[in-house]
């Protein structure tokens, strides 16, 4: 990039688009450069909050903008495939919201014109992003806490009886799994891969079940349990119905995690806090001062020059996003949950 800011097109105006912008603006590596949107009005409003040059009324203007170089995708679940197979026969670098697909079959179909296309791709996890995971990798692969054994992640909020959102539509692949579901599902298979000397482990079992809302038709409410290989046991849960605690632990044979806010880590710092058995809790503290989405643009545009077309772990590779999307499959099949876009 000639030591140039990569130059960003984001595609959709929504709140999450809204997260992204402004980490961009705040971030050392990239610039906004195009927004694109259903209408003129709504792209005019979202640039000049940002401060955006280039305003577009729909979204294929911006793929075919020459300036910009990379796309970010904050559109609904079921656009997510198309878009990216947009935008990478456009020849752009990839930023896309999780979750990647609708399901297992999208993402591979997806992935396939990426790779053809000889592109940047890789899946809006931003805590994957984190300076924190890394060292959670660290701990766990080291045995700090002896053998892993339990893997409790939970990530829950109450959205309200709002069903004209997209996380309460059927028709957009929404629902808790798919919108904080698939964090719990990542992180667990990550943790599980630590502890195995491996980037992400997948689970030999997968058992779940969910509360579908009459009027919503995706899981309001959802947990599920997974087996790893040598024992490792993750319970997760999700849910856009209820107030939860968004802690993560992990405990082993000689000792425990517990991560606080891991999902959207705070700019001002997070911690880890380790428990050695007969021993007094200890703090590590993580101090970054940074906007965790600005971290993960920055690891984009940084990926971007040095040639690189997917990330490197802790954040989420190719294989990472598929194995995921497996498993969130999984969980619905085990919850009964089909989207209309499926059928």
């Amino acid at each position: 990039m000639n030591d140039q800011k990569l130059k960003w097109g984001i595609l959709g105006t929504g709140g999450i688009a809204h997260k992204l912008a402004g980490a961009i603006n705040e971030s050392k590596l990239g610039s906004l450069c195009a927004v694109g949107s259903r209408s003129q009005e709504t792209a005019e409003r979202f640039a000049n909050e940002f401060g955006i040059p280039k305003r577009y009324s729909t979204y294929q203007e911006v793929l075919d903008d020459s300036e910009v170089q990379a796309i970010y995708i904050s559109l609904p679940n079921h656009l997510h495939a198309e878009w990216t197979i947009r935008s990478a026969k456009a020849r752009k670098a990839i930023l896309c919201e999780k979750p990647f697909t609708v399901n297992r079959a999208e993402a591979e179909k997806a992935l396939l014109a990426v790779k053809e296309a000889d592109v940047f791709f890789m899946e809006a996890f931003q805590y994957r992003c984190h300076p924190i995971m890394g060292r959670i990798n660290d701990l766990l692969h080291n045995k700090a806490i002896g053998n892993l054994k339990v893997i409790h992640a939970s990530f829950q909020y109450n959205l309200g009886p709002r069903y004209e959102n997209i996380r309460l539509s059927n028709p957009a692949a929404g629902g808790g799994i798919m919108d904080v579901g698939c964090y719990t599902a990542a992180f667990a298979r990550m943790a599980a891969g630590a502890a195995l000397g491996q980037p992400f482990a997948e689970p030999i079992r997968v058992k779940g079940c969910a509360y579908l809302g009459a009027i919503s038709r995706v899981d309001e409410q959802a947990v599920a349990s997974l087996e790893f290989p040598e024992g490792i046991m993750a319970s997760l849960a999700c849910g856009t119905q209820l107030e939860g605690d968004t802690t993560v632990q992990l405990f082993g044979s000689e000792g425990s995690l517990a991560i606080p806010f891991l999902w959207v880590p705070p700019a001002h710092g997070s911690k880890i806090i380790l428990r050695r058995s007969g021993k007094d809790a200890e703090e590590i503290l993580m101090e970054t001062n940074a906007n965790p989405y600005s971290i993960e643009a920055d690891m984009v545009a940084e990926s971007c020059a040095k040639g690189l077309k997917e990330a490197i772990a802790p954040a989420m590779s190719y294989a990472d996003t598929l194995g995921n999307m497996l498993l969130l499959d999984r969980w619905r099949q085990e919850a009964g949950l089909i989207f209309d876009v499926e059928r």
